[in-house]
């Protein structure tokens, strides 16, 4: 989630409630520059509903980008120093993190695409197309037991079960790649569903149009 996005949306809403002190405002509500009068309780609460979206559309992105980061360690161990050591071909319990985290994207997106359409079919199309593409992963995984389930995985295994960027994608990097293009979508459409919601505050309504007769 854009953090600029969510500090708009709340500083203007303070704005709305601290400042609005037109004559005829009654309490709760706030007016616009055009002076189109809203409803603070209603606004509140749908803003309220898109940033809990956000921040939990926010939390599955991070994941999907952690199994990155446990890419960069396959073939290594710990060491006394900051850098890490070689130890190659020892990468089952790397893979089993990495599945593990797929099964927490999975049930949160699951949970996503039941608040999804409260916003627009649209949004929940793009969370269900995420959804869809991690059980995709979780099942190539699954399906490449024989060589990934195992403590003396390999590192050309590995890497091509969860590095995105390697040659080959065989064991599960293919369809890991489809996650993160498909998370990378719907946090466009979540970028707009919260500059919608400033803009419910700020924009002013539409005018009417003028009869065309005379």
């Amino acid at each position: 989630m854009n953090k600029n996005a969510l500090s708009a949306i709340l500083m203007t809403l303070f704005l709305f409630i601290s400042c609005n002190n037109s004559g005829g405002i009654k309490e709760g509500q706030a007016s616009r520059s055009d002076g189109t009068v809203i409803d603070l309780a209603k606004v509140s609460e749908k803003i309220k509903g898109t940033i809990a979206f956000a921040e939990a559309a926010k939390e599955v992105e991070v994941l999907v980008k952690s199994i990155d980061e446990l890419a960069e360690s396959i073939g290594k161990k710990i060491q006394n120093s900051d850098t890490l050591a070689t130890e190659a071909n020892h990468n089952g319990t790397l893979i089993a993190g990495a599945f593990q985290i797929a099964l927490t994207i999975e049930n949160k997106l699951k949970a996503l695409g039941l608040e999804a359409s409260k916003f627009s079919d649209e949004l929940k199309a793009k969370v269900n197309d995420a959804n869809s593409k991690s059980r995709l992963f979780l099942n190539k995984i699954k399906g490449e037991h024989s060589d990934l389930g195992k403590e003396g995985a390999t590192d050309a295994h590995a890497k091509e079960a969860i590095k995105t960027d390697n040659t080959t994608k065989t064991k599960g990097a293919t369809e890991l790649l489809g996650l993160k293009e498909s998370v990378k979508v719907l946090m466009g459409s979540v970028s707009t569903l919260l500059e919608s919601a400033i803009n419910e505050l700020t924009t002013p309504a539409p005018a009417a149009k003028k009869s065309s007769e005379s």
